[in-house]
């Protein structure tokens, strides 16, 4: 007897012929898929102890968001009308949380991701600023804990804390039992931190530990020499310990920053550069000569101020994955929408209504995804022997009938609100929207109490008030 069998369900496999399969069946054991076609099949070979009908839904597989923000769940759109909203998170992160908040914030940014269909997600631990809770592993084993106890798969960033290289020591705070703790965390500190926690995480399990790095690289032509000297060597150090536990490395990446990567030692297969705002054609082809893989985050709010050449990058070779960029300060992690902005927002600059077309985006929160973050061995895409990660989608819904063009209906027509069932590692986390392995209830009261703390805090009052201007006005 078998784990589980799912039937009757339109089976959007991903897989390298990128097959349909209309009622068909995935079967499940052991937390691996050991066989996928038709439902009459399947149903006469195998016996299973939990059975899921499918009809009228989509089995896909589950979302990869390959860049977020732990801590961003807490403080949503939060002082989001601030030009200088990054060096205010960056307080908060770094002067306000305690071991609670990150747990918390883990509970909750996974609940959502989950009930919006991701199965594995990135999180840097902080942003804002550069802001890594990298003072300590307590707080990062916080927000593990969560990621484990609600059941997502998730990779977690951490590394030198700081806007950009070099990094120079910070000043940290601790709030634990009502007492205010001050540390002062030098970039070998840091360093330390990530690598104890690196070398316990980094391998497959539900969660895994990368070394993450605010920005790829400076623009070196603007530095002294001692800046100059003390980026080589952070660089160096950052690159040996990437390579000693093939960890990889997660980044920012800038027009501007690449070049100088480049000459670091900094980029590559094993790296991950979010964003890539204002990307020159030179810059486009270091990033194809490297492999080194870009995450597209179509709203985040750089792209306001300069756009990811996606299809450029396409186009040249360069592997492109989508992002969310995390849940604050004015989205969430509805990846639903993030493929459909990334369409928009490349049609509309290049006025070309064929641009990105659905089956390509699909791929970049799928299996491209899962390419970006070397996990494609293992997720990405519904074949035997992968691990039974996969979402089931309800097109019985009025804005989804008639039901057909399944990939068209999933990007065009479908929401994170039509994810009725997840499945992570071959668990059922989720099922008729209700998420099994965790109280959602209790979750949800606790991050309104941990929230609701902070934010009683006189300092940060009026980055919740409704400024001046908010009604009637063009402009805040």
């Amino acid at each position: 007897m078998i784990d589980l069998l799912i039937v009757n369900g339109y089976i959007l496999t991903m897989n390298p012929k990128r097959e349909i399969l209309n009622d068909g069946a995935v079967a499940i054991d052991n937390a691996l898929i050991i066989e996928v076609g038709k439902s009459k099949e399947l149903t006469s070979k195998y016996s299973a102890r939990h059975v899921i009908d499918a009809t009228n839904k989509v089995v896909m597989p589950g979302l990869i968001d390959t860049h977020g923000h732990a801590g961003h769940g807490l403080i949503k759109t939060f002082a989001e009308n601030y030009d200088d909203w990054s060096p205010i998170v960056y307080d908060i992160y770094v002067h306000m949380t305690n071991e609670r908040f990150w747990y918390v914030d883990g509970l909750l940014s996974s609940l959502e991701r989950i009930k919006f269909g991701t199965t594995c997600g990135v999180s840097f631990l902080g942003g804002g600023a550069g802001a890594f809770r990298c003072d300590d592993s307590r707080f990062a084993e916080s927000y593990i804990k969560a990621m484990r106890e609600v059941g997502i798969r998730g990779v977690l960033g951490i590394g030198p804390s700081g806007r950009n290289f070099p990094y120079y020591p910070e000043n940290f705070f601790s709030l634990e039992g009502g007492s205010k703790a001050e540390v002062t965390v030098s970039f070998e500190d840091s360093l330390d931190v990530t690598e104890k926690l690196i070398e316990k995480w980094n391998k497959l399990d539900e969660v895994q530990v990368k070394l993450a790095v605010n920005s790829i690289a400076p623009d070196l032509g603007k530095l002294n020499r001692a800046d100059q000297d003390l980026v080589n060597h952070q660089a160096k150090k950052i690159r040996e310990l990437a390579n000693k536990f093939n960890c990889g490395i997660l980044a920012h990446g800038h027009g501007g920053t690449i070049k100088s990567a480049e000459k670091l030692g900094l980029l590559g297969r094993d790296v991950i550069l979010a964003h890539c705002a204002g990307l020159s054609e030179e810059e486009i082809q270091i990033l194809k000569r490297t492999n080194t893989n870009v995450v597209h985050c179509p709203r985040a709010r750089s792209i306001i101020e300069a756009r990811c050449p996606v299809p450029e990058l396409l186009t040249a070779g360069v592997r492109v994955a989508i992002g969310s960029d995390g849940n604050a300060p004015d989205r969430t992690f509805n990846m639903f929408e993030d493929m459909r902005v990334a369409m928009t927002i490349n049609r509309t600059y290049f006025k070309d209504a064929h641009l990105m077309p659905p089956g390509k985006v699909l791929e970049m929160v799928t299996i491209d995804a899962a390419k970006t973050l070397g996990l494609d061995e293992f997720i990405g895409s519904i074949e035997k022997g992968k691990k039974a990660d996969l979402i089931i989608v309800d097109l019985f819904k009025p804005h989804t009938v008639p039901i057909m063009m399944i990939p068209h209906r999933i990007v065009y027509e479908c929401s994170g609100y039509d994810v009725d069932a997840s499945i992570i590692n071959g668990k059922i986390v989720m099922m008729n929207r209700k998420i099994l392995k965790v109280d959602e209830n209790r979750v949800l009261k606790e991050a309104q109490e941990v929230a609701d703390k902070l934010f009683s805090n006189e300092e940060l009052r009026k980055f919740i008030a409704i400024p001046d201007g908010f009604w009637s006005s063009v402009r805040y």
